[in-house]
Parts: C-alpha cells; sequence; structure tokens
C-alpha cells in the first residue's frame, strides 16, 4: 500500500517542481505562486527558487525511497527522519497555500499540496 501512495505523492508533487523551475526560468506563471504577486518572477527573485528546487528533489527521492520505490541508498532510518519533516514542512506549506491571496494559487496549487501531504503523511507513518 505504501509503494502505491509513494507513487500518487511523487506524481502529484511533480507539478509544484515544475511550476518553481518554470519561475526559475522566467515563465509567467506568477500568479500560481508566491500570492500572484507578479505575473513574471523578477530576474533578481528568481535565484530565489534554486534551493527550494533542490529540496523539493529531496522530497521526491525521500518520498520514493520511504515507500520503497527506489533501492535503499541511504540508511532507512535517515529517510525515516526525512519523510517526517517533509510531512511536516508540506503541512505548513499547505495551510499558507491555501491562505494565499491569489485565486490560481489556492485553487490548483492547494489542492496538488493538500494531496502530496497527506500521501507523505501516509508514507512516513508507514516507515515506523
Amino acid at each position: 500500500m505504501f509503494y502505491i501512495t509513494a507513487i500518487v505523492g511523487a506524481i502529484v508533487f511533480l507539478p509544484s517542481i515544475a511550476l518553481n523551475i518554470a519561475l526559475a526560468c522566467g515563465a509567467p506563471l506568477g500568479m500560481y505562486a508566491m500570492n500572484g504577486r507578479h505575473r513574471i518572477v523578477p530576474k533578481e527573485v528568481r535565484r530565489a527558487f534554486v534551493l527550494p528546487i533542490i529540496t523539493q528533489f529531496v522530497a521526491l527521492f525521500t518520498i520514493l525511497s520511504a515507500g520503497r520505490v527506489l533501492p535503499e541508498t541511504i540508511p532507512f532510518g535517515i529517510i525515516r527522519i526525512l519523510a517526517f519533516f517533509f510531512a511536516v514542512y508540506l503541512t505548513f506549506y499547505t495551510a499558507t497555500v491555501f491562505f494565499s491571496l491569489s485565486y490560481k494559487e489556492r485553487h490548483v496549487m492547494g489542492p496538488l499540496a493538500a494531496a502530496s501531504t497527506i500521501c507523505f503523511w501516509i508514507v512516513a507513518v508507514g516507515t515506523i
């Protein structure tokens, strides 16, 4: 069961990664992030998307490893800690998305964030 949940969680998490990569590259998708402040994220702000993109790839690796979709390359105890860390982090992130001033961020990214958060929690609890 956790295998399928990890795959579903990874799939619903991918649009968030794709959005951040697109925003870092200057795509006009700003209404889906940062409270919709900018249609196109200013060049000086785009560099700030690099660390979240790396973090999201680590989270993607974590959910797939915790769900035992990927082979064990890191000790499972560390994966378990990371799984709970990202589950808690995504819980707070999802709350901020649902309180966004941007309609598109709330109604498009909100459900995706909620779905991935639920999957992260299921997989994290499944590591116990």
